[in-house]
């Protein structure tokens, strides 16, 4: 079966997750404080792939998972302690293996934009993956 086929979703899918940034989301946090507290930059792809792998979770059949693949991310302006962002990502393709996300992520109740990209989540068929990883362990 290719990897699309056990896809259910359709292109123009969209999804959301939401970060309300606490210090050790900060780059001081992770910088040791050399940077200031804002949200860093990992922490920002992290929401993102929480948006993504949640909505592709959704429509994928019992077997498959998606795994992050390829991002092209811009952050583009700073976020607080205490400041809500949100994730907003739409499919825009689905190919073979891949689907491809583009996104935003957006001051909550605000068209200010903190960053926006593109991520590309790849389909896997778990038993094949812990295979090439030589794991021996159930999958959940």
């Amino acid at each position: 079966m290719a990897a699309v086929a056990a896809f259910n979703g359709s292109v123009g899918l969209r999804g959301q997750a939401e970060l309300t940034v606490l210090p050790e989301h900060t780059a001081a946090e992770a910088s040791g404080g050399a940077l200031p507290p804002v949200l860093s930059t990992p922490r920002l792809l992290q929401l993102v792939e929480d948006a993504t792998h949640g909505l592709a979770g959704s429509h994928l059949e019992t077997g498959y998972a998606s795994v992050g693949y390829e991002v092209v991310l811009e952050h583009l302006a700073p976020s607080e302690v205490g400041d809500t962002v949100t994730a907003e990502v739409l499919l825009e393709a689905a190919e073979d293996r891949d689907l491809i996300f583009r996104f935003t992520v957006r001051q909550k109740d605000s068209l200010h934009e903190v960053g926006r990209g593109t991520i590309t989540r790849r389909i896997v068929r778990m038993e094949d993956f812990m295979k090439r990883l030589k794991v021996d362990r159930p999958l959940h």
